[in-house]
């Protein structure tokens, strides 16, 4: 799976270890043709519990932020935890490389930590792919919490995007809100999806504004476009696509339910996605008898969302806390009319005219359906194609990419604190007991780094072949390939 380190490699590891400035001026330069230098170029590990083939808003954002970021030039490496027999090192399209660990999955998805245990693996990850950036996504992650936990402490940069909103009440949301304000004191830089996520982030974390940057998600256009042929218009259809889950809202819809199918005969629900809450819309269908008009699809492959979107009329979105939907962006870019609770990030993510907001209340969705519903039988509403165009102008996976690379490029300058400066930053920006906890916690994470370097030093772990960036094997080899193919004589019956 690699190869050994070259006497030039190994020179510039004792360099990266002695003068770890010194390293990063040099790698931060690329050389191009005829010699000169070019832009920067990341070695980028994202990190996260939350990957293919599990499905969701974080894994999607992973993997298309990472390919994009591949056709930029950058190399990228992704680092999650073994699902079921997925495990060890796959390749997905255009080279991107998966590290698939043998982690113990705690709670929905997410590994059990014990700050500790995790070092090896990641650091094997880290000095074998050369990372430059750790790239963490996603609060709810512990997988995410301890790689800037480690990286921190080999000194490599750390970036973290927040993908979710807290409060600050419940006992949950105090503990996760600490375990935050620890891993993100000396995170280089920080980056939340929508400007509500981040004055969220900013006060759970306690933070500086300056160090938090707005990058939204986005959406594949070409992946969601409209086929009004598809539609039933003998009726008026709603979908929703969502996990059935609590914070998703479903005890409205619910509520939602008998109400507006006892007013419009010919309105009908088809509802994708599963989850503990399926059981809530299986007894209002059999209450109220509406088997020919709530249709449950259960869970979906991400393929099959847009099959499922363009058969309706409206899209509806219930979710009582949000920090970006992507899910509207979705069911919009397919030529829908969406309807949704005003909460969290979502009155940012779309303009006024494609999206009717309402308080997360029966009551007030039924009347924001009531007025989509009526816009759609005047024949009011704007036509699909006409709606996608606009939708597919306002997010690109390519413009997320650009403004994430600025922000690498700005981390790639930042100095990393020494382990002595860590420390008077964790007593003095985390409280007098959990500071004093965690600072004891990063002398031993790096005690114990000092002891794998002894046991395994970095000079004999196997540098591996890079699938990606600018010293691409898979993009060299193909090339290769395509050039060496002989071309075929010409037919000469033709």
């Amino acid at each position: 799976m690699g190869q050994r380190r070259t006497a030039s490699s190994r020179s510039h590891n004792r360099t990266a270890r002695t003068h770890p400035h010194k390293a990063d001026s040099e790698s931060a330069l690329t050389p191009t043709a005829g010699g000169r230098t070019g832009p920067v170029k990341h070695s980028i590990c994202m990190v996260s519990d939350f990957f293919y083939p599990n499905m969701g808003g974080v894994e999607s954002h992973i993997y298309q932020l990472s390919q994009c970021l591949l056709e930029k030039g950058h190399k990228v490496v992704i680092a999650t935890h073994a699902y079921g027999d997925r495990r060890g090192i796959r390749y997905l399209t255009n080279g991107l490389k998966v590290y698939y660990l043998p982690l113990q999955v705690m709670y929905n998805q997410s590994t059990a930590t014990t700050v500790f245990h995790s070092l090896p693996l990641l650091r094997c990850v880290f000095v074998r792919e050369r990372v430059t950036v750790v790239h963490a996504h996603s609060s709810f992650s512990a997988l995410a919490h301890d790689a800037l936990f480690h990286a921190k402490t080999m000194g490599l940069n750390t970036v973290f995007t927040d993908h979710s909103l807290f409060g600050f009440a419940d006992v949950s949301s105090v503990l996760t809100n600490k375990l935050l304000t620890v891993t993100l004191c000396d995170t280089s830089h920080v980056v939340c999806v929508s400007y509500t996520s981040k004055e969220n982030t900013v006060l759970r974390a306690a933070l500086p504004p300056e160090r938090v940057s707005v990058i939204p998600n986005a959406v594949d256009p070409e992946q969601f476009t409209p086929e009004p042929g598809r539609r039933d218009d003998s009726r008026v259809t709603v979908v929703v696509v969502s996990r059935l889950v609590y914070r998703k809202g479903i005890d409205l819809l619910g509520g939602i339910i008998p109400v507006l199918c006892a007013k419009h005969p010919d309105l009908c629900f088809l509802i994708g996605g599963e989850g503990p809450k399926r059981i809530v819309l299986e007894e209002v269908r059999e209450k109220y008898q509406l088997h020919d008009r709530v249709r449950l699809l259960g869970a979906l492959d991400h393929k099959d969302v847009r099959d499922v979107l363009v058969q309706g009329h409206i899209f509806l979105n219930t979710s009582l806390t949000e920090a970006f939907c992507m899910a509207i962006v979705e069911g919009a870019s397919c030529g829908l009319q969406v309807v949704s609770t005003r909460v969290g990030g979502i009155p940012e993510v779309l303009p006024d005219e494609l999206v009717t907001l309402c308080e997360p209340t029966v009551r007030s969705l039924c009347d924001g359906l009531e007025m989509a519903i009526a816009k759609q039988r005047a024949g009011s509403v704007p036509s699909p194609e006409t709606i996608h165009k606009h939708v597919r102008t306002l997010y690109t996976w390519r413009n997320v990419a650009d403004r994430t690379e600025k922000v690498y490029n700005g981390v790639a300058g930042q100095e990393v604190l020494s382990l002595d400066r860590r420390v008077l930053r964790l007593r003095s920006h985390c409280g007098s007991v959990a500071g004093s906890v965690f600072a004891l916690f990063a002398i031993l994470d790096f005690l114990f780094l000092l002891l794998l370097r002894w046991l395994v030093p970095d000079d004999v772990i196997d540098v591996a072949v890079d699938a990606s960036g600018p010293n691409s094997r898979w993009r060299h080899d193909v090339l290769k390939t395509r050039t060496e193919k002989p071309i075929p004589a010409p037919d000469p019956h033709l």
